[in-house]
Parts: C-alpha cells; sequence; structure tokens
C-alpha cells in the first residue's frame, strides 16, 4: 500500500491517477469515500461558520473518525496488484510511519488559487493554508504537475510491487465506488440538481491505460446491466 497525501491544490490525485494507470495498481481514492464514510459514522455536518483555525480542529477530528473505515477499505481490496491510496485525510499523525508515504505541500498562492476556482469561501482557503502547515516537511510542490508526478515515482518505490492484475475488474469496482458516491450524495440533498455526466476510468485489458469516459448515471447503470465494459470509443 502507498499512500499520496496533502492539502488542497498539492496535485495529489492527479499524481495517484497517474502512477496507478500508468503501474496498473489499484486506485483509492479517500474523496470517493466521502458519503459512504459519513453514512457508516452516522452523519457529519460540516458548520462552515467556524474560524479557520476551528475548522482545522473539525478537519483533523473527522479525519481520525474515519481512519478505521479507510483501514476497512484498504484490507478489503485484492491483495494484488498494489494500491495508491491518496485523499487530503491521509494525514503523516495517522499513516503508519514505516508505510510508504508521500506528503504533498503546496504553495500559498496554489492553495488560494485552487480554492478561487472551485468557488470555495475564503474561509477554506485559510483552513487549508493552516492544514497544510501542520503536514510540515513535506514534499514541496514547485513544479509542473509531469515533473511532480515524476519526482513522486522517484521517491516511492514502485519496483517490484505485486502486479497480478484484472485491470478490468480493478477499473469497474474503482466506477463502482465513485457511482455510489455521486448516488450518496444526491440523496444527501447536497448535490446540485441534474443527471450530470461524470469520469469513469476505461475498463480496458490495455496496460497503462488511463482514458476517462463521461458518462451520466443512468448510462453506467445501463451498462452494467448489459455487462458491458466501459470503454472509450476509437478514433475513426
Amino acid at each position: 500500500m502507498l499512500f499520496i497525501g496533502g492539502a488542497t491544490g498539492s496535485g495529489k490525485t492527479s499524481i495517484a491517477r497517474a502512477l496507478a494507470f500508468r503501474w496498473d495498481l489499484q486506485l483509492y481514492n479517500v474523496d470517493h469515500r466521502t458519503y459512504d464514510h459519513v453514512e457508516r459514522l452516522g452523519g457529519h455536518t460540516p458548520d462552515w461558520s467556524r474560524t479557520p483555525a476551528q475548522l482545522v480542529d473539525d478537519f483533523v477530528a473527522h479525519a481520525h473518525a474515519r481512519w478505521p473505515l479507510v483501514l476497512e477499505d484498504l484490507t478489503a481490496l485484492p491483495s494484488s496488484p498494489a494500491a495508491i491510496a491518496e485523499g487530503p485525510f491521509l494525514l503523516p499523525e495517522l499513516v503508519p510511519s514505516e508505510a510508504q508515504a508521500i506528503f504533498l505541500v503546496p504553495t500559498k498562492e496554489r492553495v488560494r488559487a485552487t480554492r478561487t476556482e472551485r468557488g470555495s469561501p475564503p474561509a477554506l482557503a485559510e483552513r487549508d493554508l493552516l492544514l497544510a502547515e501542520r503536514i510540515g516537511e513535506g514534499l514541496a510542490v514547485d513544479r509542473p504537475l509531469a515533473e511532480m508526478i515524476e519526482l513522486v515515482a522517484e521517491r516511492l518505490s514502485l519496483e517490484g510491487l505485486p502486479r497480478t492484475v484484472d485491470r478490468p475488474a480493478i477499473r469497474r469496482f474503482e466506477n463502482d465506488v465513485l457511482a455510489r458516491q455521486v448516488r450518496l450524495w444526491k440523496a444527501s440533498g447536497d448535490a446540485p440538481a441534474g443527471d450530470w455526466r461524470l469520469p469513469f476510468v476505461c475498463e480496458c485489458d490495455s496496460a497503462g491505460c488511463g482514458d476517462v469516459v463521461e458518462l451520466t448515471l443512468a448510462e453506467y447503470d445501463a451498462l452494467g446491466a448489459a455487462r458491458a465494459r466501459i470503454t472509450k470509443p476509437k478514433a475513426a
């Protein structure tokens, strides 16, 4: 199991996806388990009126509450291929010291730019800056994404990992997790109305494939009912 943590705006999701697809590893996205974990914990409603410092305390407390569920999820994954777990809730104080882990620390400018792009309230940007400080000595995000991907690949020991893989099966499982997350999000009343398109990953059996196929939940369910794989249409 490999862990990639870090504050919002550090590129951890993009880096983890790139490495998982390149090396045919399983990908565990903590954010894709948010509503599942909330349901298993009996509910969690953030109070966004609190100060940034209080929001940090809330975030850390919630990360500690979710950690046992993360471990349950990871234990339930197949033993091969190896897996990359990524997400902001993977704090250095939670991940075992003997684990292969990298924690990404973005610049203040990157954190603020990311929150601005997402339309988040200013308090969230300030919270994320405090969280980045809490991570402490991590890997500075100080270069373009492509270079960061290679740097993280160098820092993690990817050679010699379990590689026996049923690619279609592990990608379908990851797609099912995303679909469940969105269903629970809609059921919570937090999601915007509509049946928008979601980024499902290609379920072909080609080594290193990281293609994304955008589908609505209805289209995804129809493919599942027909036992059809999600594959990217070939160019004419």
